[in-house]
């Protein structure tokens, strides 16, 4: 459903000495501190799925042997990436077994299996101890997927119902969250949010029911709609091309908030979707109920 087949009245807020030339800050300020009832609290996500950081680990790593010269070892920065992504691995690792779905599991072994394959052919051979440590996760992921075998967990078994629902209808996943180079003003930093593909127009629905403590224009992300929900959670959404809800709105799961568009610092028309609890940010993936299928 597009904004004019919706029928819907919109109020555009883009000020005009800041349209075209606002940056989106470093970091985000924390939603507004809003109180919002607590008698139904959501349950803390287990944690985002380990798909998208190994997304981004072999695309830097496909990078990297592109454009040097093979032999001579693993480059500083190829030793960096790998020591971070043992410490992702224990993290993900560190969870209770149902929190790491045996399909996922069985892509984490293959994808680090490759990669490091990959990159000892391309560079040439690696320091024993970081090869000691490669080996060791390979084995802690061998095992647990041995045992959720053993204990009769299928490959594709039933995943847990998202807790929010999508904020657009048939959106694709462009960006995730995490550390990207910013596409706009090639920095390196953090990406609080994911960013969905669709076309210019498209109506953005409410995550879930809440009520509205923000709705205009913040620097870099254009027009935003902010939206506080039972437990405290908050949701927003960026890049708006005209709002169609106000600040104390209250609003149920689909409720029109806004348009897609292009407002703020960004390339093209999508939605930037972040979700926070307790004040941190938190990857909306996890939130949504889906597995990343594509890298930024």
């Amino acid at each position: 459903m597009s904004f004019a087949e919706a029928g819907l009245t919109a109020t555009r807020a883009v000020p005009e000495d800041t349209a075209g030339s606002a940056l989106e800050p470093d970091e985000p300020p924390p939603p507004v501190d809003v109180p919002a009832p607590e008698s139904i609290a959501s349950e803390a996500p287990e944690g985002p799925p380990i798909d998208a950081t190994l997304l981004r680990f072999a695309a830097d790593a496909r990078g990297r042997r592109a454009t040097r010269p093979g032999g001579g070892g693993l480059p500083p920065d190829a030793i960096g990436a790998w020591r971070a992504l043992a410490a992702d691995l224990d993290a993900y690792l560190g969870r209770a077994l149902p929190q790491t779905p045996l399909l996922e599991l069985v892509r984490a072994r293959v994808t680090v299996e490759a990669e490091w394959d990959y990159d000892v052919r391309h560079h040439g051979p690696a320091p024993a101890d970081l090869a000691a440590l490669v080996a060791s996760r390979i084995t802690r992921l061998a095992a647990r997927i041995a045992t959720a075998r053993a204990l009769g967990l299928g490959l594709f078994a039933r995943a847990r119902p998202p807790r929010l629902r999508w904020p657009v209808e048939q959106a694709g996943i462009s960006s995730v969250y995490g550390m990207r180079t910013h596409p706009v003003d090639g920095r390196r930093r953090m990406h609080f949010g994911v960013d969905l593909s669709a076309d210019a127009g498209r109506v953005v629905g409410a995550a879930a029911k809440g009520f509205v403590v923000r709705a205009g224009w913040m620097g870099g992300y254009g027009l935003m709609v902010e939206v506080r929900h039972e437990g405290g959670l908050t949701t927003r959404y960026g890049h708006l091309d005209a709002l169609l809800c106000a600040p104390g709105d209250a609003v149920d799961p689909g409720g029109a908030l806004g348009v897609v568009g292009r407002t703020g610092l960004a390339t093209g028309p999508h939605l930037h979707f972040e979700v926070w609890r307790g004040g941190e940010p938190s990857d909306p993936l996890a939130w949504l109920g889906v597995v990343p299928a594509s890298s930024q």
